[in-house]
């Protein structure tokens, strides 16, 4: 009687296993296919884009799509493709158009949409260990320290902008000043009141900056500027 049971719970797992437990794609041809119409659509969105307006407003009904419920089950990547293109590709920022004239925003190249593939799909984490990723790292390093004259021990990190680049420089500057324990005792062990100096026109992430390292965002002096912006 047992046995019998025991040959039925392994026939029940046999059969519930019939579909691999995998994030791969079920059937690569297809997948395969797919990519490459998802490809194909960003490469003629890129290469038509001066035939589209720079920025659209969002219509309500497109905007209350994107209020729904969690979803309980898997969608087509067919689906969530056709879903990109008809309710989010149309209503972007428009940085990517070559008549953006607002902010900041970089707008890309096609070789750099294609680099950004092709690094997504090497998944590189560069925190460490022996791999050729941390190499190509190093290696633009020292290009960049060539190009701008910096010196020959000079270094430097990638971040994912300079919002992030002006707190480590807040980080660096403080630690400099303050001595490095300064990291493991806290702004509050050091009898030190630290300042900084910066434009009127300065962008607000150096205020936040301030405030995550410690500094205080009310300890950044902002200097007037004339009409050419020089303090």
């Amino acid at each position: 009687m047992q046995n019998s049971k025991n040959a039925t719970a392994k026939g029940e797992l046999s059969s519930l296993g019939e579909r691999p437990q995998t994030l791969d794609p079920c059937d690569w041809a297809s997948f395969r296919s797919q990519a490459h119409r998802m490809l194909d659509d960003m490469l003629d969105y890129t290469r038509n884009i001066r035939r589209r307006p720079v920025w659209q407003p969002i219509p309500e009904q497109v905007r209350e799509r994107f209020q729904s419920g969690i979803p309980v089950g898997p969608s087509p990547l067919a689906d969530v493709h056709q879903e990109f293109m008809n309710y989010i590709l149309p209503f972007a920022v428009g940085n990517v158009h070559p008549g953006f004239m607002g902010w900041v925003h970089g707008g890309g190249t096609p070789v750099g949409m294609l680099a950004e593939m092709l690094a997504a799909g090497l998944n590189a984490n560069l925190g460490g260990r022996d791999q050729i990723p941390v190499e190509v790292e190093r290696q633009v390093a020292r290009w960049m320290r060539e190009i701008f004259g910096f010196p020959e021990g000079a270094s430097g990190l990638f971040v994912t902008g300079t919002s992030m680049a002006n707190l480590i420089a807040a980080v660096i500057a403080r630690d400099a000043v303050l001595g490095s324990d300064v990291r493991s005792q806290g702004m509050a062990a050091k009898p030190q009141r630290l300042a900084a100096y910066a434009s009127s026109a300065v962008h607000g992430c150096i205020g936040k900056a301030l405030d995550l390292c410690g500094i205080g965002s009310d300890a950044l002096r902002l200097v007037p500027t004339g009409g050419r912006g020089g303090m």
